[in-house]
């Protein structure tokens, strides 16, 4: 009775690394939690009380199935001066949560047996997305000598005929691996005449380390014509609870995924639209989070750098750090699993985000939580023969 295409899917191996670990500090455990997938911090003051007011005025209706006008003006204007994408609002379309805005995107444009390229390390959830849509998720393997980047040799190899879509999600979770302006023209020059979409997942802009500037790929050449950017209050807001994404395109593509929200979603939250509009307008909260992720990546990083049976990888942007455990000759999974049960450390294996031998770290929590947690690993790995 299950759909064929929902059968092939498993369940999110973060989502129930991350329910144990709530339930285990639920139950007084003294668990640190290196799995999150979201910042620590609270939703800025500011945000809430914008929406406290909306609601106390009743603005608690329906709003256009692509959003509200001023904040669809407002993240186009923003597009153009800090991404440099020449958009209208018109190109906006406000959706629940980033995750919807990438599966709305996908749903419009993936035809059954349509191949969408993949780059793994991965989320887990674009596979998935591919696959519920009838399409084939192609795994495009890189290599950590590359920096776990896609490289125009290996893109040029991956297309085929029947490539519909590229996904590309950079500063990348799991991996925190960004591209370069120069990375990202060298993709450009093999696939502007292919007639393929790509799919640009940069929720983590803002979390972009080492005085890096974050470039959009829809800024390059004539890219804008064929690039959906996907974007959120999510992570640079920490406002993962109010579901609240946006995803900017091509007027024609922006109209075909619009049609798409008018039969699933209707809209977004008027509340959560109120909140981002003053969350948008804001040009301080960012670099104050960017400041306290980049100190606890570097924290995280020198605890580890030095210990045996595990190699962190320095991220460039996010607030994930990819570990190598293979030398310590347990598979993902049994790593993960054993840190938590024997040591209370929580961290996703990421054999689900297609790279078995490694695990994925949150620096989202506190400087004390990351001594802790880089002590209890410590521990953990002297005890392994």
């Amino acid at each position: 009775m299950i759909s064929s295409r929902v059968e092939q899917l498993s369940s999110s191996a973060t989502l129930k690394i991350t329910a144990l670990t709530k339930r285990l500090k639920k139950e007084g455990k003294d668990v640190v939690n290196f799995a999150a997938g979201e910042p620590d911090f609270d939703t800025p003051l500011f945000i809430k009380e914008k929406a406290k007011k909306a609601i106390d005025d009743g603005f608690t209706k329906y709003t256009p199935s692509a959003g509200t006008n001023e904040l669809r003006e407002a993240i186009a204007r923003k597009l153009k001066e800090e991404n440099g994408i020449a958009c209208e609002s018109s190109s906006i379309i406000i959706t629940s949560g980033a995750k919807y805005a990438i599966y709305a995107a996908m749903a419009a444009f993936l035809n059954p047996k349509e191949e969408a390229l993949i780059p793994s390390p991965y989320w887990v959830s674009y596979p998935a997305m591919a696959i519920i849509c009838g399409a084939k998720p192609k795994i495009i393997k890189t290599k950590e000598r590359d920096g776990f980047k896609l490289t125009a040799q290996t893109l040029s190899k991956a297309i085929s005929k029947k490539t519909k879509l590229l996904i590309l999600n950079y500063p990348s979770n799991p991996t925190g691996a960004t591209y370069s302006n120069e990375e990202l023209k060298e993709i450009y020059e093999v696939i502007k005449d292919k007639n393929i979409i790509v799919l640009c997942d940069e929720i983590y802009e803002a979390l972009t380390y080492d005085g890096k500037k974050h470039t959009s790929f829809a800024s390059i050449g004539d890219a804008a014509k064929f690039t959906v950017t996907v974007n959120g209050f999510s992570k640079t807001f920490s406002m993962t609870g109010w579901r609240i994404g946006y995803l900017c395109a091509d007027k024609n593509f922006a109209g075909a995924i619009s049609k798409l929200i008018d039969h699933t979603t209707s809209c977004a939250s008027s509340i959560s639209q109120a909140a981002a509009l003053a969350a948008i307008n804001d040009k301080t909260w960012p670099s104050q989070m960017l400041a306290k992720f980049e100190e606890r990546r570097n924290l995280l990083w020198e605890g580890l750098k030095g210990l045996r049976k595990i190699k962190p990888l320095l991220p460039q942007g996010t607030f994930y750090m990819l570990c190598d455990i293979k030398k310590s000759g347990l598979a993902s999974m049994d790593f993960s699993s054993q840190l938590l049960d024997k040591y209370l450390v929580s961290t996703i294996p990421a054999d689900s985000f297609g790279a078995e031998g490694f695990v994925r770290l949150s620096f989202a929590t506190s400087d004390e939580d990351i001594n802790k947690g880089i002590a209890r690993i410590k521990s953990f790995l002297e005890a392994l023969k």
